[in-house]
């Protein structure tokens, strides 16, 4: 008995013209939990099949395409005793699935279906008793097919490249077929993509990106891909982005067999710039999972780092195109990693000179390359790394609006400070409804402490209390939990604050105090705002929106090691509102009036931060 069908419906609509040219078998997958077949081709191909008898096979030809390897053969347990891929003809390969003595399939109940003209699967329903075997008459031979040895490399997967960047990023691993991503995903997820002149996106419906790739720009510089980009915009979907000469093939990405993303062109490979031999009798999984670590003289010296274009771009210099690593370390930290280089003897960095966008760069030599860290002052970010001839570019961008010289709002609009007559949590677009970000609000001194005091004999437990108090009970409106470290006049000791932010996994900690220099220098006014290690974008955010609020001088941001900044595990800052030795700080600072100016804009700043790193 012998079947024989063409495709139809959908799958055939847009299948029906063969390729002009011979495309490739990417990869392939028999699943035999579920009798489910998945094969992607780099064109689009029409499938013919055919359901054999005596014994049993379901026999799929793909015309005009090749397999580019020798047959490659599967042995299982049960009804479904077995599967191979060959190639028959010169340009037509051959999937078999072959069947047990005394079993077959309803030729009807066979699912083909076209996700793409490229992207197949094939479901295969139970096998059931034929009428031969029941009779009796179940001695037939199998198929005899000529036995192979098991291929030492895995389908879609090939050796790796040496001039792909390796320890600076373990998650991408050049292939003779393209790119190997080390992600987790399966065959049954939706790969969406969308091309727009030299920038690919794929969407990957369901993928959570490693929390270390996320928001990563990494330079490959190979088979025509300068970029390989990821984000993950929501929880649902993850997106990454290939930026490729303008004349370079579509690519195709697809989830593998095993495990990991492959990446791999629609037609020729384009030349890759290097590619590394493989040690004999290992697997190319092997190798895209170990470095292949460079020689000492595999490297490009880097020359110079510069800021050009009125300090709106920072350009590395080098001998030769350079391998990079792009991500952001916090809001305002960037770590850029250069794999296989290192710095020349006459190595020539920037000059970060006042008012440059940059505030510190610090440049180190490691064993497998350069690691530049950048710091970028508040309203600038590093905009999307690119690779050019012998250089790699950083833009940098304007990321919040300079503080103004009228009195226009630092934030946006809904930030704006409310006429007294408006309540005020309106002002404030609450923050979204989900877990509910946690923040101390310490109130600097109290009790048997009277902190500073200062002119007339103001003490700053009593200036720095009810401007705590108006900060928790704004943020409160915004759905916001606080914790008062101290709500009443009461001493709590330094190790009390910062113990009891710590055992509540508070996500930040605000410390409001009143400054003081010497009742002899009444000219000394104006606003400081302290941090000493992750706190520095929190310190700034609060300082600006200070500065747009309220009528204060400004004394700057600070680094300090403050017993609560040291010792608090999360982003800690110390807000100094005003000195109390100085005659306009001291003077208003008696006014409630004032102080509660003082509490809207230190909370639009915590608002700010919160919204601004999703907490």
């Amino acid at each position: 008995m012998r079947f024989h069908w063409l495709l139809s419906g959908f799958i055939g609509a847009f299948l029906f013209c063969s390729p002009a040219k011979a495309g490739k078998i990417i990869s392939w997958e028999f699943e035999e939990q579920d009798n489910n077949l998945v094969f992607i081709t780099d064109e689009g191909v029409q499938p013919e099949a055919e359901l054999l008898s005596n014994p049993t096979r379901l026999v799929i030809d793909l015309p005009g395409t090749i397999l580019g390897r020798e047959t490659v053969k599967e042995n299982y347990q049960g009804a479904v005793r077995g599967f191979r891929i060959g190639q028959p003809e010169p340009d037509t390969s051959r999937i078999v699935v072959e069947f047990a003595p005394g079993y077959t399939i309803d030729p009807d109940d066979i699912e083909f279906r076209g996700i793409s003209p490229t992207h197949w699967t094939v479901e295969i329903p139970q096998p059931e008793v034929s009428r031969v075997a029941l009779s009796g008459d179940d001695d037939r031979e199998v198929l005899d097919l000529p036995q192979v040895e098991m291929p030492s490399t895995l389908p879609g997967l090939e050796e790796a490249s040496a001039s792909i960047t390796t320890d600076s990023s373990p998650y991408i691993k050049a292939t003779k077929n393209g790119f190997y991503i080390g992600i987790d995903g399966n065959r049954k997820i939706k790969i969406e993509s969308e091309r727009n002149g030299d920038r690919i996106d794929f969407f990957l419906e369901g993928i959570t990106l490693p929390p270390d790739l996320v928001s990563q720009s990494v330079a490959v510089n190979q088979y025509g891909v300068s970029t390989i980009e990821f984000e993950q915009p929501d929880d649902e979907q993850a997106v990454m982005s290939l930026t490729v000469a303008e004349d370079s093939p579509d690519w195709l990405a697809t989830f593998s067999r095993i495990k990991g993303l492959l990446l791999v062109p629609r037609g020729d490979l384009p030349t890759a710039t290097a590619t590394a031999n493989a040690p004999e009798n290992s697997t190319s999984e092997a190798i895209a999972v170990e470095a292949i670590k460079p020689e000492r003289n595999e490297f490009n010296q880097i020359d110079e780092i510069e800021l050009t274009n009125e300090n709106s771009e920072l350009l590395i210099h080098a001998d030769d195109k350079l391998s990079a690593v792009a991500s952001r370390q916090s809001n305002g930290i960037y770590q850029i990693t250069i794999d296989r280089a290192e710095l020349a003897e006459d190595f020539k960095g920037p000059q970060l000179e006042a008012g440059s966008p940059i505030s510190e760069l610090k440049v180190r030599q490691e064993d497998f390359g350069v690691v530049l860290e950048i710091t970028t002052r508040l309203r600038y970010r590093l905009g999307q790394l690119s690779s050019q001839e012998q250089q790699l570019a950083l833009p940098i961008e304007v990321g919040v609006s300079p503080p103004p010289l009228n009195d226009a709002p630092l934030l946006p609009p809904g930030f704006a400070k409310a006429p007294k007559d408006r309540p005020f949590q309106r002002v404030i677009p609450p923050v979204p409804v989900g877990d509910r970000p946690r923040v101390v609000i310490d109130a600097g001194h109290g009790g048997k402490d009277p902190g500073t005091v200062g002119i007339g004999g103001t003490q700053e437990k009593d200036i720095v209390l009810p401007i705590s108090l108006d900060v928790a009970e704004i943020l409160r409106k915004q759905e916001i939990e606080i914790i008062m470290t101290r709500d009443t006049d009461n001493f709590i000791s330094l190790e009390g604050r910062t113990d009891l932010a710590n055992d509540i996994d508070a996500d930040l900690f605000v410390s409001i105090h009143a400054n003081a220099i010497n009742l002899s220098r009444p000219d000394v006014n104006g606003l400081e705002t302290y941090y000493y290690k992750s706190g520095r974008r929190l310190a700034e955010i609060i300082h600006w929106s200070i500065l747009n609020g309220v009528k204060i001088d400004n004394r700057n941001i600070r680094r300090a090691r403050f017993y609560v900044l040291r010792h608090s595990t999360m982003p800690a800052v110390l807000v100094e509102v005003g000195f109390l030795t100085g005659a306009v700080d001291a003077a208003r600072l008696k006014d409630p009036d004032y102080r509660r100016q003082m509490a809207e804009a230190i909370a639009r700043g915590i608002v700010e931060y919160i919204k601004q790193n999703n907490l």
